[in-house]
């Protein structure tokens, strides 16, 4: 486990043949780094560090579920954390599922992978552990999708949430909507060509985040201090830790 974690300056290497190159940098067993597009090759590791995941006892016995799981970082943390169990669910795009069930296999570690909309997926299941890294601006039905994140997790169970935050200041919960024609946080995502698609909705300042939170029966937590190299060094990004209150 500890060779996953540890901080090293490793080889980077363009992404194997079958897949693509990952957003962000890959650990690999043999002590190379799958190269990614964010510069800071360390990203994904302070994020894990941030959840403090390590310093509350791990993972063991835990079903997690990682939705947008993307390249599978936090599967394979999460397994190797000791987790009974791990669920990985993204949308089919060119990287999903190529790219996990690559680096899962040179990990060997077994994350169940599905291919879906976790807002039409049905789990049969409810987990102890949701991570929700990087996704609520993606989905345009917030509210809908909190609904459904509360049935998914079981009592007492946590969701880590990690989000790009409204440039908004307010002590009222703002929802800063994202645009291509007004000066917001972010834009839509739209193609100008074609003018097809968005990727990017709603951004959250922390009363919005905390006031969700609420409305759903979370207990809620906003995961800042000195141990969050993350935030610290993204300020404009967060993560937050919801309870569900039985």
């Amino acid at each position: 486990m500890n060779s996953y974690f540890q901080k090293h300056k490793a080889e980077l290497i363009d992404a194997p043949e079958g897949t693509f190159n990952w957003w962000h940098s890959m650990p690999l067993p043999n002590g190379k780094r799958i190269s990614g597009a964010s510069e800071d090759k360390d990203l994904q590791f302070k994020m894990w560090q941030a959840l403090r995941i390590p310093n509350e006892g791990g993972l063991s016995g835990k079903r997690v579920l990682d939705i947008g799981a993307n390249d599978g970082f936090f599967s394979i943390a999460a397994l190797m954390a000791g987790a009974e169990s791990v669920t990985s669910v993204d949308k089919d795009w060119k990287s999903w599922p190529g790219n996990i069930r690559y680096a899962s296999g040179a990990w060997d570690v077994q994350p169940n992978i599905i291919t879906a909309d976790f807002r039409t997926h049905n789990f049969n299941q409810q987990y102890d552990v949701i991570f929700f890294l990087g996704v609520i601006y993606h989905l345009e039905d917030v509210f809908t999708c909190m609904k459904m994140l509360r049935e998914l997790v079981a009592d007492q169970g946590v969701i880590y949430m990690e989000t790009q935050m409204s440039g908004i200041h307010s002590e009222l919960p703002i929802f800063e909507f994202a645009s291509d024609i007004y000066p917001t946080i972010a834009g839509q995502g739209k193609d100008k060509r074609d003018m097809v698609g968005i990727s990017n909705y709603l951004f959250p300042n922390e009363p919005a985040v905390r006031n969700l939170a609420h409305t759903y029966d979370f207990e809620y937590e906003s995961l800042d201090g000195p141990d969050n190299v993350y935030s610290q060094e993204l300020p404009a990004r967060r993560i937050f830790k919801f309870t569900k209150l039985a």
